[in-house]
């Protein structure tokens, strides 16, 4: 199971009555203020309404240009308040939200999972809705983080969970994906607001067109015009006055964690009475430590995500983060991981949580370290790697320390050339020292080849791990901040080595939480370092953060369906050491958990 993280005494939990969401920020140090991925926009704009920018999600050239059954809509504002004002607003879940949101009856926290997410169901009225349409409600996990400029993030998406099963009178509908973004405009006084929904009204008359279903979508994303409105009333950026009960759903304590790191992140505390499901009476919530690494344990098995389905189901994923500040500051969470998946079956499940060793079981395989996934440079095999193209990411130029202008990347220092995708029932390391791995060929023969490995470990029951493996055949020498970083402690590799992250094709939700911002992973994760005669091999240990894990329960029920690509690089801060160069970049084409080898013990 997870690795537990540790709380603080209960004794400073019981001296905090209320969650401060606006302190509950769960940015990763991100080198620059910009992205630095040049990709093109995932949004066509297709109207306007009530002062509403109205877009559709771009699909792929397959489609046609053609509505999905289920599309992802979005609908963006400008509203006259300020960045924390507006995201108190949209959290709330008491009386204050119907002077507002049309669409809202009544809704209640089901669950707290930690200091950024939590279970939440809403029942939404009728009247807005088509004559003859039956009231639907939404049982969703809500996940929300600030960023260091001031966006605050809110992602939400089905789940079921026992503790609130279907409602009589109401249809459940699927949220696929959906949340807010709010980033501040004009010194903090304004704020754009991006509201996102793509959802399954669960309509059960085949005759029913998708373009009835699109229509209502768009109906309920004018919330953002009575919002702005709102926020016109009170004339200024003050938000609407509600307690903070009404923003917890419980008024639960809170705790801090203990995440290994000198940050501490807010959390809530479990060691309460789980709210009320509208009406229904919701068994305690055990005591326990609050956190995401709880999520395998008894106390959090009580809910799971919608299975991965065909078009017409309800699509599952959890939700991630990550944040964006500038150089050097501390982080709290890092893009690196976005490398697992987690297979879903509903079938008999006595824990109503599937965990991913329980999908699959496969006889142990025979395996050679650097093989166990596939090349393909055609980018058409599932569940394979290949190198993409430097020039998509960007990096600092020589005189970057003058100007702060990155340049696109002309190419890479090592060549990528081989990975693994192993599972273990413990973490492995030094993947690359073990006899009969490509790097211990290379060493026998004697050769000048030097290695890198990127060993993405994912922990659980069962642990997953992802290694990336760049080659080059020049002498260190001749590559001075690679040698420093190479020979160099630890803390000067964990305060250097920089991923930037991209997914070029995935669901928004699993892009807003990853981003394409620069990351110095060192700062936000464990890193474990193996020196080798001719390699190094840094071990990610994606368990060392809460958070992290998080952005891992995001893409767990979306793995297969992304590409995923990367470039690593050790970031310059000085003149001499500057411009930037790539070591290497690496294509992950839908990743499948079922082909991950499994190691003999």
């Amino acid at each position: 199971k997870l690795h537990a993280f540790r709380l603080t005494d209960s004794r400073r939990v019981q001296q905090c009555r209320s969650i401060d969401w606006t302190l509950c920020s769960t940015s990763a140090t991100h080198t620059d203020p910009v992205n630095d991925v040049i990709a093109p926009s995932s949004w066509t704009i297709f109207g306007c309404q009530n002062g509403l920018r109205l877009f559709k999600e771009t699909k792929d050239r397959d489609s046609h240009g053609k509505w999905d059954d289920h599309p992802a809509i979005m609908a963006v504002g400008v509203v006259d308040g300020a960045s924390e004002s507006i995201f108190q607003t949209l959290m709330s879940l008491g009386p204050t939200r119907s002077e507002w949101d049309f669409c809202f009856h009544k809704g209640s926290v089901v669950e707290h999972l930690d200091g950024h997410t939590d279970i939440i169901h809403k029942q939404l009225y009728r009247d807005w809705l088509p004559w003859g349409m039956k009231r639907r409600d939404l049982l969703l996990r809500r996940y929300w983080r600030r960023e260091d400029d001031g966006t605050y993030v809110i992602l939400y998406h089905s789940v079921f969970h026992k503790k609130c099963p279907l409602q009589k009178g109401y249809v459940r509908a699927c949220l696929k994906s959906g949340g807010y973004v709010i980033s501040p405009l004009n010194q903090g006084k304004r704020s754009v607001v991006k509201h996102m929904l793509a959802i399954d009204w669960k309509f059960w008359r085949s005759y029913i067109k998708t373009s009835a279903a699109r229509s209502i979508t768009i109906r309920m994303l004018g919330r953002i015009a009575a919002l702005r409105e709102l926020f016109k009333a009170k004339l200024g950026p003050c938000a609407p006055e509600f307690s903070s009960g009404e923003l917890t759903g419980s008024g639960l304590n809170r705790a801090v964690l203990d995440v290994g790191t000198d940050d501490t992140e807010m959390i809530t505390n479990d060691d309460v009475k789980a709210n009320k499901c509208l009406g229904d009476e919701a068994d305690n919530a055990p005591s326990g430590r609050a956190s995401l690494g709880g999520l395998n344990d008894s106390a959090a098995d009580e809910f799971f995500d919608v299975p991965e389905p065909s078009d017409s189901e309800c699509w599952s994923y959890d939700f991630g983060s990550e944040g964006h500040s500038q150089d050097m500051r501390q982080p709290k969470i890092s893009t690196a991981a976005v490398f697992v998946r987690k297979l879903h079956d509903l079938a008999v499940q006595k824990r109503g949580y599937v965990d991913l060793q329980d999908l699959v079981r496969e006889d142990n395989l025979s395996y050679c370290y650097g093989t166990t996934l596939p090349k393909d440079q055609t980018y058409t095999m599932l569940s394979s790697w290949a190198m993409t193209d430097p020039s998509t990411f960007l990096i600092r130029g020589k005189n970057y320390l003058q100007d702060q202008k990155k340049i696109k990347a002309r190419g890479t220092l090592m060549e990528m050339v081989a990975a693994d995708w192993v599972k273990s029932d413990k973490r492995e390391d030094d993947l690359a020292g073990r006899p009969g791995s490509i790097v211990q060929k290379y060493a026998a023969q004697g050769g000048p080849e030097f290695f890198l490995i990127i060993n993405i470990q994912v922990p659980g029951s069962t642990t997953y791990s992802l290694a990336l493996y760049f080659m080059m055949n020049t002498p260190l020498e001749d590559s001075p901040l690679l040698q420093s970083f190479v020979n160099g402690d630890d803390a000067f590799r964990n305060s250097r080595f920089k991923l930037i992250p991209y997914i070029s094709k995935g669901s928004w939700i699993v892009k807003q939480s990853v981003g394409k911002k620069a990351c110095l992973i060192g700062q936000a994760l464990e890193m474990n370092y193996f020196r080798g005669k001719n390699y190094l091999e840094l071990g990610v240990d994606i368990g060392s953060s809460t958070v992290a894990r998080g952005v891992v329960s995001l893409v767990l029920g979306y793995l297969s369906n992304l590409v995923i690509e990367m470039a690593f690089l050790v970031q310059a801060n000085t003149e001499e050491e500057l411009p930037e160069y790539l070591l290497g970049t690496c294509r992950l084409n839908h990743l499948d958990a079922s082909k991950a080898v499994s190691l003999k013990q």
